[in-house]
């Protein structure tokens, strides 16, 4: 008999058949938090159905830039719980703290632009090209 939360979750095995590919890109996708994993018991390992969903998406031919780019939708999610809402601006009360405080070490002096930073290493990495 099926239950709601049999019908939930699936395996590697079954998730590796659903989308088929080997369950060790399945692995993979675990391994590199591409796709959460929840533990079933001492060793089973499961993933919810809809996150695989998650996983295929359109790709867009795109001859101008490259041979092929992939077109990600955005994401659909319900609405925060109650629970979720307070997480979350927790999270973002603590990151203004953490913000005003290194700014304080700092003598209000910011960090520089990542931007600009990248952009400089990028620069540095092509002179050391032949």
């Amino acid at each position: 008999m099926s239950t709601p939360l049999a019908d939930e979750y699936v395996t590697v095995a079954e998730a590796a058949a659903l989308l088929k590919v080997s369950q060790s890109t399945i692995w993979r996708w675990i391994n590199n938090n591409e796709i959460p994993s929840y533990r079933a018991g001492q060793r089973g390992i499961r993933l919810k159905r809809a996150e695989l969903s998650r996983l295929i998406r359109p790709v867009l031919r795109n001859r101008k830039k490259a041979e092929h780019t992939i077109h990600q939708q955005p994401l659909e999610l319900g609405p925060l719980t109650s629970d979720e809402r307070k997480k979350m601006l927790a999270a973002v009360e603590a990151a203004k703290r953490l913000h005003a405080d290194q700014l304080k070490r700092r003598s209000g002096i910011p960090f520089p632009s990542s931007a600009d930073m990248l952009d400089e290493l990028r620069e540095e990495r092509m002179r050391e090209l032949p």
